[in-house]
């Protein structure tokens, strides 16, 4: 995750919309995500079965714009030819991303009514610079990611990173698409870009594009998330990555942080000796292991009432307690805890 001076939406997360569903439904759909905190959304001129929904998809992006949704639209030749700079204009588009076959002119002339996206698996140095010296304005364009609805040619998490970072030289900032738990048709099996992501969590495949993968935004491209993985986006949305855990009640809902100089054995909580102070301890001196949540007792001396969470296994000390546990679908979250994101128990 790289701060970018482009900042195009106003939270990292996005979802997609088709137009070859109800116009209810889609309005449903871009109500709900936007309580979750999500800013944009995704649709493409290009996919077969959404040809012959000119009307519908109208309506979707005037919806868009009402509640405030940023909407990029994905555009190839065919459908530039088809629809030309007024069509585009007349069906209310205001960001494109220009996925394959146009040239360098009629770019350029894009550039001119409409935010740019381009395909960051194609988008080279030789174009970049090109397009600059026919003076495109870097700062105003972005570049996003496919997604792979055919399993085992997606990309890996390291391919991803590199052509991130190589992007990131120009300040151009990045989408990438994880996928949800309703799977669109016609093959039901994921819209990811990273091929490891396909049957992870939206959350957990989210955080590993924008940590590991150096993205700066991430757009869910299946239609719809399940109401848990909403609610866990909409923290991830606000900077915090939610734990589903066994703890005391009233440690629900407290924001923790770990230390910036962050050790490899446990997560420690930076001001949880203050945040915590009033914590009656009362937990178990036993062995620790991956996903335990730790609190030190008094005979810790200046570290009593400090919080850690076990990262590995860890034997017994009698001044660390015990007190809970992360529950093992939110135990892979762990490994994604550090600046900017802090941390929270649900």
């Amino acid at each position: 995750m790289k701060s970018m001076e482009n900042k195009a939406f106003l939270s990292s997360f996005g979802f997609s919309i088709y137009a070859s569903r109800s116009v209810q439904t889609n309005q449903n759909l871009i109500l709900e995500y936007k309580q979750s905190g999500f800013s944009f959304a995704f649709t493409s001129l290009n996919i077969s079965e959404e040809k012959g929904q000119q009307q519908e998809f109208k309506r979707m992006v005037d919806f868009c714009q009402k509640e405030g949704i940023a909407l990029f639209v994905d555009i190839n030749a065919e459908s530039y030819q088809r629809l030309g700079i007024s069509g585009l204009k007349e069906l209310g588009c205001t960001a494109v991303r220009i996925d394959d076959g146009l040239s360098e002119e009629e770019i350029l002339q894009l550039s001119h009514d409409f935010q740019l996206v381009f395909n960051a698996s194609t988008l080279t140095d030789e174009f970049i610079e090109a397009l600059e010296k026919k003076g495109l304005d870097l700062s105003k364009i972005m570049a996003c990611h496919n997604y792979y609805p055919k399993p085992y040619t997606g990309l890996s998490i390291e391919r991803l990173r590199m052509i991130n970072e190589r992007l990131h030289r120009y300040f151009i900032p990045v989408i990438a698409f994880v996928p949800g738990e309703e799977r669109r048709f016609p093959l039901f099996e994921g819209l990811p870009t990273v091929e490891e992501h396909r049957f992870l969590t939206p959350l957990q495949a989210s955080l590993d594009c924008l940590m590991k993968g150096q993205c700066d935004y991430i757009c869910v491209g299946d239609t719809r998330l399940a109401s848990d993985s909403l609610l866990e986006m909409s923290y991830v949305s606000k900077g915090m990555i939610p734990l589903v855990a066994d703890v005391p009640e009233e440690w629900r809902g407290m924001v923790f942080e770990n230390r910036i100089d962050k050790s490899d054995y446990v997560i420690r909580a930076v001001h949880s000796r203050s945040q915590l102070a009033d914590t009656v301890v009362k937990g178990r001196c036993v062995a620790r292991h991956r996903g335990d949540i730790v609190l030190a007792n008094a005979q810790f001396l200046r570290y009593e009432h400090e919080l850690e969470i076990c990262l590995v296994d860890l034997p017994a000390d009698s001044r660390q307690e015990v007190i809970g546990s992360v529950d093992p679908r939110s135990r892979p979250l762990l490994d994604y805890i550090e600046a900017p994101f802090s941390f929270v128990f649900i």
